[in-house]
This record gives structure tokens, C-alpha cells and sequence, in this order.
């Protein structure tokens, strides 16, 4: 059973096979050496804040866009810069998190990720 993150992508995609997510993917591969303890997190936080404005830029359907500001917000409240941020997270809270995120797209079949 689809998701309605990945029925979305897989409709857009299909519909707009000129607009394909690298981002997205790039977010994924750089989330599983995460966890797997093989990166830095700044890395899947520089990749989501790049898949949030790819969203944006060509105009990806409402559950894409939602999915990417997810994951961006889940970054800055873990990695938060310059920003003041009332509810930061812990990297262990990230973890766990980026671990739930990644058992979606494990349990789908989702071509353009996996």
C-alpha cells in the first residue's frame, strides 16, 4: 500500500517526466549512511534544505511540498545556525526520526528513491 507522499511523486513524475526530484533521492541515500553511521548529519540537513527548494521551484503537488518542508524543519531544528529556534531538537531525536522517515520509503515501491 502507497503513501500519499509516494503516490504523488509517482503521479507527478509520470505526468511532468521533465521534472524529476534528484534532490529527493540524494536526500534519501545521504539519510540511510546516516543512519548508518557512515556521515555527518550536516549532510542530510544540507540535502533537505535543497529538496524543500527544489519543491518549491517547480512546483511539486501539495504532499511533496509538505514532505520537503517536513524534512527541512526537522534539519533546522537540529542543526539550527544562525536561526533561533523555541523547539531544537536532540541528534538522537533526529536519528529516530530520520529512521521513521526512511521505513516509508522501505515499505513502498517507490522507483524513482529506492
Amino acid at each position: 500500500m502507497k503513501n500519499s507522499f509516494t503516490q504523488n511523486l509517482n503521479e507527478f513524475e509520470t505526468h511532468n517526466p521533465e521534472t524529476r526530484f534528484p534532490e529527493a533521492r540524494k536526500l534519501i541515500k545521504l539519510a540511510r549512511s546516516y543512519t548508518a553511521g557512515e556521515i555527518h548529519f550536516s549532510f542530510v540537513c544540507s540535502a533537505a534544505g535543497e529538496f524543500r527548494d527544489a519543491a518549491k521551484l517547480y512546483s511539486a503537488p501539495p504532499a511533496i511540498k509538505k514532505m520537503a518542508d517536513e524534512w527541512a524543519m526537522m534539519a533546522v531544528r537540529l542543526w539550527p545556525g544562525m536561526l533561533p529556534i523555541d523547539n531544537p531538537i536532540s541528534e538522537d531525536e533526529f536519528k529516530r526520526w530520520v529512521i521513521l522517515q526512511l521505513q516509508v520509503f522501505e515499505k513502498s515501491d517507490f522507483p524513482y528513491i529506492s
